[in-house]
């Protein structure tokens, strides 16, 4: 009876250690979105830094793209693969004007391989010559 359970319990457990050891290491590509302009003209346009270059977000074609809003703009990062990590917001001052613009920032990230990781730190280090 107690081999029996024994084995039981083993046939039970054994898938649950095999799954463990399987699960590799999630790597992600960060990227930080700023988002410029006024929700009450619904202008928004959006920068990306990502590690190496801060650019203006384009289309496939090289069009600059603006949204109506940033609900809108974080659906297209997410048709794109990218997903919101963290958000923020502040409130910058306008050089040479009395206007003051909500800036928001958030850091948006994309699973990726270990090696498309490490090419995009490579990427983004500046070494000293």
């Amino acid at each position: 009876m107690m081999k029996k359970a024994l084995l039981l319990l083993t046939i039970i457990c054994l898938p649950l250690f095999a799954s463990a050891q399987m699960t590799e290491k999630q790597y992600y590509i960060y990227n930080i979105a700023t988002f410029y302009g006024s929700m009450n003209n619904k202008n928004i346009s959006v920068y990306l830094d990502d590690g190496k270059n801060v650019k203006m977000l384009k289309d496939e074609d090289g069009e600059t793209i603006r949204f109506y809003t940033q609900a809108a703009a974080l659906m297209y990062l997410n048709s794109l693969g990218w997903e919101l990590y963290v958000n923020a917001t502040t409130i910058e001052d306008e050089m040479f004007s009395n206007k003051k613009t909500n800036v928001s920032y958030w850091v948006i990230r994309k699973p990726c391989t270990k090696d498309e990781l490490d090419a995009a730190v490579r990427d983004g280090i500046k070494h000293k010559k």
